[in-house]
């Protein structure tokens, strides 16, 4: 049982990972098209020599972005649990934003690793496993949450 809801948490955050990314680029969109006819002077900007970037930094980035992230959201799940306790639709609801949080930072760096996959022309294979691993590491954290709302759930 416990799987199964974990696999509809999962499941429902990478949905909706993935429609907030729809809806940005929408309104990117219309932001387009209501600027004016008149271009803005572009200054110029000074860019910092890039770093390496290896789907190794992009997993260490991220591993430490969702790590740092984590504990303030089972904080967070914590606190408004207690306010909903005893409704067992309201904690699991808290509980899928939480891991949604963690669900977007891991779809950026896997945004990342799939951009540096066709900027260096990798395999796809490669790609994947690179993705495995940081969808690993946000399973491995999203845990806590999960964690955190059985223990709510229960109470």
């Amino acid at each position: 049982m416990r799987k199964k809801i974990l696999t509809f948490i999962l499941a429902a955050t990478m949905a909706l990972s993935f429609t907030a990314c729809g809806e940005s680029a929408d309104a990117e969109k219309e932001s387009a098209k209501e600027t004016t006819a008149e271009p803005a002077k572009e200054e110029p900007v000074e860019e910092e020599p890039a770093a390496d970037v290896t789907y190794q930094s992009i997993l260490d980035e991220y591993t430490q972005k969702i790590a740092d992230a984590t504990p303030g959201l089972v904080d967070e799940y914590n606190a408004e649990a207690a306010e909903a306790a005893g409704d067992i639709n309201k904690l699991a609801e808290i509980s899928t934003a939480k891991i949604t949080k963690l669900a977007e930072i891991s779809t950026e760096g896997i945004t990342k690793m799939a951009g540096l996959m066709y900027k260096n022309g990798d395999e796809q294979a490669t790609y994947e496993e690179w993705a495995g691993k940081l969808t690993d590491v946000y399973n491995q954290y999203a845990q806590q949450i999960t964690d955190a709302y059985m223990a709510s759930a229960q109470q």
